[in-house]
């Protein structure tokens, strides 16, 4: 292969690569609505991140081709060109051949789109309409190819422009990959942040009333207990959703999760919303997750902001804390955002045997740690599950939660050590409970009473927040404006929640009314809580994705709610032993107004594609959910 056709090829590869990387970052670009929210480094960011990938991959490929039609070449000479004559025949014209295939790529790509749109279950006719016309321009442009060409009075004149061309075009590239690289060098060299690092930590349905700094009589917490008593500890803090999905989804967002859409299984968050990861990124902050749980992971479109997402689905917290420490160890000297997920608290609650113990548990008992499932549990408590086995899972998750607060003790004396403790605001939250048969159920995901919505919420910055404890109800979506108020970074992004600092200092009532919903099996549920009142609709609609994979005998295995309200005094009732629906039916009017206006008033985002049925049955089989 000559020189200059192998120039040509790498020409060719470099163009190609950067047209691909730019069309994918404004792809991005425009559907995460980084103009609309003014993110301007993170646009750069992208653009950089995307077109370097691209021209990667380009130059990557026309190497290859090359090596290729070399090596090709080669065995050709060597082994095939002595009985074979081969004849080469330049032609000005497009054979009918290279016509019909190039068409064929074009209706072909016309019908791939029209089936997705005919699929979609958020079908866009404007978008199909104006695919439809580009393929339709594209396929003129062809037939009249030729004519164009023939009029040209000069052919000559036409190849040296195309020569000429080739050149021009790769410099231009060149010149924007070089301007582009310098400018995000600059960003990130003499644009620091100079505000807090934060640390995120999330202990999945981790109860509050099982922390000793929550009331707890047992030693589940020593760690936490002593972190929390020069803390800000929030009392009443309550998850948005009773599973993890639409909760973390509100959580990042700090939008309730019909707006956001990750409210069921199959849904993915959708890419409009802007995610906190977004915004710390856009300051320069680096940005990582290491998440275990099998409904956020990338799939699901939960990577949205980070620069580094760690997936160790079902990994046990000594992992998450050693991949933290050894990533925190690198990056000391740079600002971060991190977000950590542990599973250690969810069913089967499967700390390391010396932990699952402490609370008088021994091996050989009937329900062993990693050994049962959701679904085990709820047949065994139909079938008539004895006090003592009940006790044996408090016990197991107990010693779950004492496995945690080994690890988050780890984290904050390693932060200590690295000399970033004092810069660092340390947040540690749940996405929601445990509920172990206070209203006749078992785990999570079917109800929106107390013990699966209240959750703790400590968070310590140094000596720079006060040491108190918050009486308020709160929710788990003011997360997001108070740890940018925090960070001090200024936004006028659309939020339902409120920054919860500044509500303290100024003495004001954090929140006027918390909305809760999304159910991962069964009908669907809403509640609302104002004015220390807690109004539930069971609504009896189920969603097409809710988990009713056992037909029948669900109902036998989760518990039914009767369509209506119920009504509880949180102030006086915290654990909802008393439903007052029918002692105080204008309160209950009244809140049902309140929970009407919220389910209209929406936020609207584009929907985003659902996760297949497959994976979904493999996640939930990870979760304990089904066998």
């Amino acid at each position: 292969m000559k020189l200059k056709r192998i120039k040509n090829v790498l020409i060719f590869g470099l163009c190609a690569g950067f047209i691909f990387g730019l069309a994918k970052a404004m792809g991005v670009i425009s559907s995460h609505q980084y103009f609309h929210y003014g993110l301007y480094r993170l646009i750069l960011l992208e653009l950089t991140a995307s077109i370097n990938k691209g021209i990667f991959y380009g130059l990557s490929l026309a190497i290859f081709f090359v090596l290729f039609i070399m090596i090709i070449s080669f065995f050709w000479r060597k082994l095939f060109s002595p009985f074979f004559e081969i004849r080469v025949i330049k032609r000005n014209k497009l054979t009918p051949l290279f016509k019909g295939v190039f068409a064929g790529v074009l209706f072909a790509y016309l019908i791939l789109q029209t089936l997705k749109f005919l699929q979609s279950p958020h079908p866009n006719p404007n978008f199909l309409l104006w695919q439809s016309l580009i393929v339709f321009l594209l396929f003129l442009l062809l037939l009249s190819f030729e004519k164009i060409y023939s009029r040209l009075e000069n052919p000559e004149m036409l190849d040296l422009l195309k020569k000429a061309g080739i050149k021009i075009a790769a410099g231009i590239i060149l010149s924007i990959f070089l301007l582009m690289n310098i400018l995000a060098c600059g960003q990130k060299i003499f644009s620091r942040p100079s505000g807090p690092n934060i640390l995120l930590i999330v202990a999945d349905a981790l109860r509050a009333d099982h922390l000793g700094c929550y009331g707890y009589n047992r030693p589940t917490s020593p760690q936490i207990d002593k972190f929390a008593s020069e803390a800000l500890i929030f009392e009443k803090a309550m998850s948005n959703s009773p599973w993890t999905k639409p909760s973390i989804g509100a959580l990042l967002t700090s939008l309730y999760p019909h707006e956001h859409r990750a409210s069921y299984w199959k849904d993915n968050l959708s890419d409009g919303c802007l995610t906190l990861a977004e915004v710390f990124r856009n300051r320069n902050y680096n940005s990582l997750a290491i998440q275990t749980n099998p409904s956020i992971t990338q799939k699901h479109n939960f990577k949205q902001g980070f620069q580094h997402y760690q997936e160790m689905v079902q990994e046990k917290a000594d992992a998450v804390t050693s991949n933290f420490v050894a990533w925190i160890k690198k990056h000391k000297k740079n600002r971060f955002l991190a977000y950590l997920h542990y599973m250690d608290t969810h069913v089967p609650y499967n700390a390391p045997q010396e932990f699952s113990q402490i609370f008088g548990l021994k091996n050989g008992l009937t329900l062993n740690r990693a050994e049962f499932k959701t679904f085990d549990i709820r047949i065994l408590t139909e079938m008539g599950l004895s006090q003592e086995k009940k006790d044996q899972l408090v016990d197991l998750y107990d010693g779950a939660i004492k496995y945690f607060d080994y690890n988050f003790e780890k984290i904050v004396d390693n932060l200590e050590k690295l000399g970033i403790l004092n810069k660092t605001i340390i947040i540690l939250t749940s996405d929601h409970g445990e509920e172990f048969w206070e209203h006749s159920g078992f785990a999570h995901g079917h109800q929106l009473y107390q013990e699966v919505l209240h959750v703790p919420l400590i968070i310590k910055y140094s000596s720079k927040l006060p040491v108190k404890r918050i009486q308020d109800c709160v929710q788990l979506l003011d997360l997001f404006p108070t740890v940018l108020s925090m960070a001090g970074i200024k936004s006028n992004f659309d939020f339902r929640g409120k920054d919860l600092i500044s509500s303290i200092y100024n003495n004001k009532k954090v929140n006027e009314e918390i909305f809760i919903e999304g159910i991962l099996f069964g009908p669907e549920k809403k509640g609302i809580l104002k004015d220390g009142w807690k109004l539930i609709e069971n609504t009896e609609e189920k969603n097409e994705d809710t988990f009713d994979l056992l037909g029948d005998l669900t109902k036998y295995i989760y518990p039914e709610y009767k369509k209506g309200f119920e009504l509880y005094n949180i102030n006086q009732d915290f654990l909802e032993k008393y439903n007052l629906v029918n002692d105080y039916p204008q309160i209950a009017a009244e809140l049902n107004k309140h929970l009407l206006k919220l389910r209209t008033n929406t936020l609207v985002f584009p929907s985003q594609k659902k996760t297949r049925l497959k994976e979904k049955l493999k996640d939930l089989r990870s979760l304990g959910y089904i066998k």
